[in-house]
């Protein structure tokens, strides 16, 4: 009898052990352009796995590749740009291989009632008219870079050096230019049609592609996600057809269409 009772009791802390587990929060970081398309992924993901609890972080792409280097314990990684994760798992901190999930866009965009010409692009900001231009910081932000890569393209970076107004992230740098702090910026298309974000500006102007490196964004499994029941669910939703559909939703282009 005695037997059977602690065998009883030992099944129940086991259950007991999987059901801590299974609830842990997981935590998700990514890049500021996936704010809106992330929280509805999270939301239709949470759907079909009632219970589900997870939590999301935004920011520098470039900033959580530091982070996670130094104990960050995100569980997923969803960058602006696959080199970050690619190097991360190369370095050992995260598990199988990081994937492209997303090539983001770049626009043109002022705040509601500017009175600047978008039309003529970004030879526009050269004007005297122009006296500061938010970017995200190309330090750490990949669609800074490709802000930075256009001017340079279109022959005008030594020209509007001055002018700039950094963001720490491409949320930041939209934020620069609603509240007045800088006259245009060069913000993610995904927050330019975002539904918090269009009704702040003026319609925008899509910069060309060829204009900047692909905004070439990707994800990884950090070690400590390998732990969590959830991680690859998550991912594997993300990159299904459901998930391919919310993001274009927000203006990526998905891999493989």
């Amino acid at each position: 009898m005695w037997s059977r009772v602690c065998f009883f009791a030992l099944m129940a802390l086991c259950f007991a052990g999987n059901g801590v587990a299974d609830a842990q929060p997981l935590t998700i970081f990514g890049a500021s352009d996936l704010r809106y398309a992330l929280d509805e992924v999270v939301l239709a993901f949470k759907k079909k796995n009632p219970g589900a609890e997870i939590q999301t972080t935004y920011g520098s792409s470039g900033k959580a590749y530091a982070q996670i280097r130094n104990g960050a314990p995100y569980d997923l990684y969803f960058s602006a740009n696959i080199s970050y994760p690619e190097t991360l798992v190369k370095e050992g901190f995260g598990v199988g291989e990081a994937k492209l999930y997303a090539i983001g866009r770049i626009v043109l965009w002022q705040r509601k009632g500017g009175k600047l010409d978008l039309s003529k692009g970004v030879k526009l900001l050269t004007d005297n008219s122009v006296r500061k231009i938010a970017i995200a910081n190309p330090e750490h932000a990949p669609y800074g870079v490709a802000a930075k890569e256009t001017f340079i393209k279109h022959g005008i970076w030594d020209q509007i050096q001055s002018r700039l107004v950094m963001g720490e992230n491409i949320s930041q740098t939209a934020h620069f230019v609603a509240s007045g702090a800088a006259d245009v910026g060069i913000i993610a298309y995904s927050l330019a049609i975002a539904p918090d974000t269009k009704t702040l500006g003026e319609p925008y102007v899509l910069i060309h592609k060829d204009d900047h490196a692909p905004l070439r964004q990707g994800y990884m499994i950090t070690k400590s996600g390998s732990k969590k029941p959830l991680a690859k669910p998550f991912a594997e939703f993300l990159e299904s057809n459901e998930g391919k559909e919310i993001l274009k939703k927000y203006g990526f282009e998905v891999p493989n269409e």
